[in-house]
């Protein structure tokens, strides 16, 4: 019988192997909980990687919080430290492709790699998007499965806005990371989160899920014209993976 406190999508069990991305923050703690929960009834395997940035003068702590609690929770734990290469990109972005590199390291065949992005971090991707001016495939925003070298990402908690994250969190007790970093707004991503998403959702209650309906709506668009070129792109692609150029 499926818990009504489940907030991940069904398409979650077609997984048995996952990699949870945990940095102790409110997202990944409910994420790692919710598949500690399904674990024994589903027969999942379950590993997590916390990346130690050493940005924060907390990271220390932030990693120990986290095997703590995944050593209570009985799921092993790999701690990764790494350190970001200043390419001019902002550290944002630094820190991300830093994770993402990790993340390559580690995953193992046949993992799915499970990260915790929601509703709200939707809803942000999108806005960042307009703002540099993309069109359908960065608005488009983050797909809920996505190819990850040999492996797949999943993302299972992107229709669940970070408000419901917040209750689960209370009713069960977790206890969680608040990262200092957050509340800096000269980040991009956290001027949206602090300054303007909390006026247009005053205004407009249900403003994240209809950006995020948008994002759908391009990303299914994206993936018709995909498959509607590729039989095109087939035929000008030579035998020994060159491209004809002339047609």
């Amino acid at each position: 019988m499926q818990s009504p406190d489940l907030l991940l999508p069904p398409l979650l069990k077609e997984y048995r192997t996952l990699l949870v991305a945990f940095s102790g923050g409110l997202d990944s703690t409910v994420l790692l909980h919710q598949l500690v929960m399904l674990r024994q009834q589903h027969g999942l395997q379950l590993r997590a990687v916390h990346i130690h940035h050493g940005i924060s003068a907390f990271a220390d702590d932030w990693a120990a919080h986290c095997q703590a609690l995944c050593t209570q929770w009985g799921v092993p734990l790999d701690v990764i430290r790494i350190t970001l290469c200043d390419d001019g990109s902002g550290v944002e972005a630094q820190a991300r492709k830093a994770r993402y590199d990790a993340f390559r390291q580690i995953i193992r065949p046949g993992e799915a790699l499970v990260t915790a992005q929601h509703l709200d971090d939707q809803c942000e991707t999108l806005l960042l998007a307009l703002k540099r001016g993309s069109g359908p495939a960065g608005l488009a925003a983050m797909p809920e499965t996505l190819a990850f070298g040999d492996n797949l990402l999943l993302r299972p908690l992107l229709s669940v806005s970070r408000g419901t994250l917040e209750d689960y969190a209370r009713r069960h007790q977790l206890h969680w990371i608040d990262d200092d970093s957050n509340q800096d707004d000269r980040y991009d991503r956290n001027f949206l989160r602090l300054r303007i998403l909390p006026l247009l959702k005053a205004r407009w209650p249900h403003f994240s899920r209809s950006v995020a309906r948008s994002a759908a709506l391009c990303g299914e668009q994206e993936a018709l014209l995909d498959e509607l070129l590729a039989d095109e792109l087939a035929s000008l692609v030579t035998p020994d993976g060159s491209l004809t150029l002339t047609p």
